[in-house]
């Protein structure tokens, strides 16, 4: 189902995988579900969190939401919301669910909590490279503010490349024009 180099408006037309459920994970009882997540957190990764750190990412003043096709999690979202501003922390899609909308889902799920939330902005860093990505962000919203040189570990041979970040922003325009 992924596709590399997809245009956004291949993608728009493309359901979302049938029977995927989004859902704010509770803070307690859901150690198996973490434990999916963070699969998908380490395929996705080229220098992954640990187990513990990752589920630390579920408690507050964190949250996340989890993307289930059946009983099996397909994707997640990590958010941290501090007095009004969030950022998106760590976003990923099991790999063969990638290009079928599920992140478009997660992100756009975790954008109207933050508006629910009363947050003016949500803010996340993305690899440089991760074009798909940015693609996906520039799509629901978020705009380039700066690039981090140097920011990530790349995958390169010795592990010792850097690659740039790109941060990028999202603002609440109705949080906006209601304050």
């Amino acid at each position: 189902m992924g596709s590399t180099g997809a245009r956004w408006s291949d993608i728009e037309q493309r359901p979302i995988v049938e029977s995927v459920t989004l859902k704010v994970v509770p803070s307690k009882g859901v150690e198996h579900d973490i434990a999916q997540a963070h699969a998908i957190h380490q395929n996705a990764h080229v220098a992954p969190w640990k187990l513990s750190t990752f589920a630390d990412c579920f408690t507050q003043p964190y949250y996340g939401v989890f993307a289930y096709h059946g009983e099996h999690i397909i994707g997640y979202a990590i958010v941290l919301e501090v007095v009004d501003e969030a950022t998106l922390m760590d976003i990923a899609v099991d790999s063969n669910y990638r290009g079928a909308g599920v992140g478009y889902a997660l992100v756009r799920n975790v954008l109207s909590l933050s508006e629910q939330h009363g947050m003016s902005e949500m803010w996340l860093e993305v690899r440089e490279s991760n074009h798909n990505a940015i693609r996906l962000y520039e799509h629901t919203g978020f705009e380039h503010i700066e690039t981090r040189k140097n920011y990530y570990t790349s995958s390169g041979q010795n592990g010792s490349e850097k690659e740039n970040a790109k941060i990028m922003k999202w603002t609440n325009l109705a949080h906006e024009f209601c304050s």
